[in-house]
């Protein structure tokens, strides 16, 4: 523990008694406590209200009790310098009068052990970590390599996707809700990629793949997908997001040919769309990792991760695959943070953030986007007159 709450409550007695020891013993404790949060790291994750995205803070202790305070949420990027102390066994962060971020004043901040604290808030909680970059790269490359494997493994063994899409979802309930993970909407998403991975199973393996629903299903989950964060780009309202939805509603309206997915008659019964283009992936994934980035930047990186899974598989190892790829990568992504919320939250690797690094980010998806439309119409205009002629 980094505060021992037993050895708080002894020198406050001292206090109280008015032993002339007690001051120094206070001040000693304080001096040592203050050297063990000295020169640590500590990042958090909370969730928003639906549509505002998720709340990034880092701590980052220093000398003199200072701790300076990092948040991120939507359009908010600051760092303040605080102070913090420690009280019967809590650690307590107080702004000073000016700081816009208030977030902690007022809060329970209880160590769990000697990596995590429990936030408390007017029945708001979420963990705070002790935060270690060679542990947190690591682990994003594992992220990166364990979901290409997983693909890999999907693609190659018929049951694995049986027992991962429709077995497992049923049998970790338990272990999920033990965790105590509460917001709806991360249940949602668990839920709608698993359920668009045990489609696509269907589609590979079974006649369902020759029907149109399942076809046209496949193409609305990514649609659908799309379309959800659009809606909350443009509620959030900053320039950045506007011009990244406008990306997103670009990505949308250039899908085409969703009746050519079918199964392939290789060994592997790949789920084809031959109509999907490398700019249009391309174009998809800048739009995405900017989405993440300007909504939830606590995960930008890992999400960053999950959308290389997909696209490098899809594009150096088969293609046409990319769709099938994106949603194997996509659930196993949600099931991992699920199983392991502490290993997934306690290793963000943070990226640079500011107002000005959010608008060049909405506008290169703007552009990317953009600069696919016109290609994709320009072939369908050239197409057209073709066939007039």
């Amino acid at each position: 523990m980094k505060f021992i709450t037993v050895k708080s409550m002894a020198l406050s007695l001292l206090l109280l008694l008015g032993t002339g020891s007690a001051q120094q013993a206070i001040a000693d404790t304080q001096s040592q406590d203050a050297m063990q949060l000295q020169g640590e790291v500590w990042q958090g994750t909370r969730d928003g209200k639906p549509g505002e995205g998720s709340l990034f803070y880092r701590l980052e202790f220093t000398e003199n009790n200072h701790v300076n305070v990092m948040k991120q949420s939507g359009g908010f990027n600051k760092v303040e310098q605080q102070q913090w102390h420690e009280h019967l066994g809590e650690l307590v962060i107080t702004s000073t009068p000016g700081n816009e971020i208030t977030d902690f004043d007022g809060a329970r901040l209880t160590f769990i052990d000697d990596s995590q604290i429990q936030f408390s808030l007017d029945g708001d909680k979420f963990k705070i970590h002790e935060w270690h970059m060679v542990r947190a790269v690591i682990h994003v490359l594992f992220v990166l390599c364990g979901l290409m494997l997983l693909n890999e493994i999907c693609r190659r063994y018929k049951w694995s996707n049986y027992v991962l899409w429709f077995l497992l979802p049923i049998v970790l309930i338990p272990l999920w809700s033990s965790y105590g993970i509460t917001y709806w909407f991360k249940w949602v998403k668990l839920y709608s990629v698993i359920f668009a991975a045990g489609l696509f199973t269907l589609i590979r393996f079974t006649k369902i793949g020759n029907m149109k629903w399942a076809k046209f299903g496949a193409a609305a989950f990514l649609a659908v997908n799309i379309a959800e964060a659009v809606t909350q780009d443009f509620t959030m309202g900053n320039m950045a997001n506007i011009l990244n939805a406008i990306g997103g509603v670009l990505s949308i309206i250039t899908l085409t040919g969703w009746a050519m997915i079918a199964a392939d008659k290789s060994k592997q019964q790949d789920m084809i769309w031959p109509a999907m283009t490398t700019f249009w992936i391309i174009a998809y994934d800048v739009w995405n990792i900017v989405f993440v980035y300007l909504n939830f930047p606590g995960s930008a990186t890992a999400q960053a991760m999950v959308l290389l899974a997909a696209t490098l598989p899809a594009l150096f190892v088969k293609k046409g695959t990319w769709l099938q790829a994106r949603a194997f990568t996509l659930a196993g992504s949600f099931m991992y943070y699920f199983c392991f919320p502490f290993m997934y939250e306690s290793n963000v690797v943070p990226l640079p953030r500011n107002d000005e690094l959010m608008l060049a980010a909405g506008l290169a998806s703007f552009l990317i986007n953009s600069a696919y439309a016109y290609v994709f119409f320009s072939k369908k205009w050239k197409n057209h007159q073709l066939n007039l002629a």
